[in-house]
């Protein structure tokens, strides 16, 4: 009787890990992929338009305020020399020239469809010529 009873547990508790097992592997799987899908849609689509020189502009302002959250009441003080230019290069790049308070040049480099940025930098009266900069982000990650 007991070895009756055993067998009949150990095949009610085979067959119900079985079905767990199956129902959640297939319920999860799912919709991860659908997930990833959208998601690698929405980037592709977001990264195949060129950026113009205005949104590399106001995108490398926000970099610049979200750097230095002092800045922007710098800027609307009118008591300091600060500016941005932008400007398409020869290499087809957008070039965000920022002049600084203090007066150093910082230029973002753009490539316009990837939104990739590299930066450089240069002191007048103290460096002859740009400098690099290990500083490299995506300006695409300040557009709003």
């Amino acid at each position: 009787m007991k070895k009756k009873m055993l067998l009949t547990m150990l095949c009610v508790m085979s067959v119900g890990m079985t079905s767990c097992g199956k129902e959640s592997n297939h319920t999860d799987a799912q919709p991860t992929e659908i997930l990833s899908t959208n998601e690698t849609k929405q980037q592709d689509e977001s990264k195949t338009e060129a950026l113009t020189e205005e949104q590399a502009l106001e995108a490398i302002k926000n970099y610049c305020f979200v750097q230095n959250p002092d800045l922007k009441d710098m800027v609307d003080s009118e008591e300091y020399t600060i500016y941005w230019d932008v400007s398409t290069n020869d290499k087809d790049e957008i070039v965000v020239l920022y002049r600084s308070y203090t007066g150093s040049e910082t230029r973002y480099y753009i490539a316009p469809v990837s939104g990739e940025t590299h930066v450089t930098e240069m002191v007048p009266g103290v460096t002859d010529e740009e400098q690099d900069t290990d500083e490299s982000f995506n300006v695409r990650d300040y557009l709003q």
